[in-house]
């Protein structure tokens, strides 16, 4: 199970009332930042971006001289973008669907960068529409990525059956630093932060609701905590409430010469922003019946700073 997923308070959901079904898709909404290996068991380097092949840098990847640091961008889209939040009438469409870029068949870091933006937009594309078909072309992805990208398809689009969905929900990442480093099988790393933003409200029962948190860091909080008759959230004294998860990551790329594509296996470590990062255990806040639903926070603003470079 994920970290995300054993953060989830299953039996606060239960006490709501929402049943199995609810507490499955609001849990794998959250999946998609699935356990893997820790961000912190990475592997070791294997040498520098020196552009010369040798036993440490087998494919000869060379620093190409620009920063990556910071939120991954992606600038290639199909169509015009007309997208759409949701509305009671329906979930948010018309979301931005990431293009195959020229760069993507680049066995360079560069390549590698615009393999992990094209993920980083496919990922946004599928928190706000539940559709993977953006991860059918441009890239690959590791089995176990793959798996927790089709888990999360699932549990989004059987909200939608409920008549569930998150008003305008987004995902995005950011690098940690300017250049990858070399792992010790020759492959390519990135280090960064994942952010989930569930957005301040929700769809359920034909009528739009806010996505309701709790400051509480308790390990059980009570059912008082979890629900809130207030149009949005509000400040506590562990500081403003956010609907906003920061999650530690790790990008790992294997390029294919046979297929000219960046395989790409996504791990997910530690949570740095959210009640988690605090000591406590995150709970489901209902927003409403259905797969809407949020960790708690006690966090400030969301940030995906930079962390320090693989060891």
């Amino acid at each position: 199970m994920s970290s995300f997923s054993q953060s989830f308070s299953r039996r606060s959901l239960l006490r709501l009332g929402l049943g199995a079904s609810a507490v499955a898709g609001s849990a794998a909404l959250l999946s998609a930042c699935g356990s893997g290996g820790s961000s912190q068991q990475s592997g070791s380097q294997g040498g520098s971006l020196n552009g010369l092949k040798s036993s440490a840098n087998p494919n000869g990847y060379s620093d190409d001289g620009k920063n990556y640091s910071g939120l991954v961008e992606y600038t290639h889209y199909e169509g015009a973008v007309n997208y759409e939040q949701g509305t009671v009438e329906h979930p948010p469409r018309n979301a931005p669907k990431p293009k195959v870029s020229d760069a993507l068949s680049a066995n360079t870091v560069t390549g590698f960068h615009e393999a992990i933006a094209y993920f980083a937009a496919a990922m946004d594309y599928l928190v706000k529409t539940g559709n993977t078909d953006a991860f059918s072309t441009g890239i690959q992805l590791s089995s176990k990525t793959r798996s927790e990208v089709d888990a999360l398809s699932a549990s989004i689009l059987a909200g939608v059956e409920k008549g569930s969905w998150y008003v305008n929900p987004s995902a995005s990442y950011a690098l940690s630093s300017a250049q990858p480093s070399i792992m010790s099988d020759g492959n390519l790393l990135f280090k960064g932060k994942y952010t989930l933003d569930f957005g301040t409200e929700a769809v359920a029962e034909g009528k739009i609701q806010p996505v309701v948190t709790s400051a509480s860091a308790s390990a059980e909080p009570s059912e008082d905590a979890l629900v809130s008759d207030a149009p949005s959230p509000t400040a506590t004294a562990a500081g403003p409430v956010s609907q906003v998860t920061v999650q530690e990551c790790d990008f790992r790329g294997r390029y294919h010469a046979d297929s000219k594509m960046w395989e790409l296996s996504v791990a997910y470590g530690a949570t740095v922003q959210g009640s988690a990062a605090q000591g406590g255990v995150s709970s489901a806040s209902a927003a409403a019946s259905g797969s809407a639903s949020v960790p708690s926070s006690a966090a400030a603003s969301a940030e995906a700073s930079a962390t320090s470079a693989a060891s």
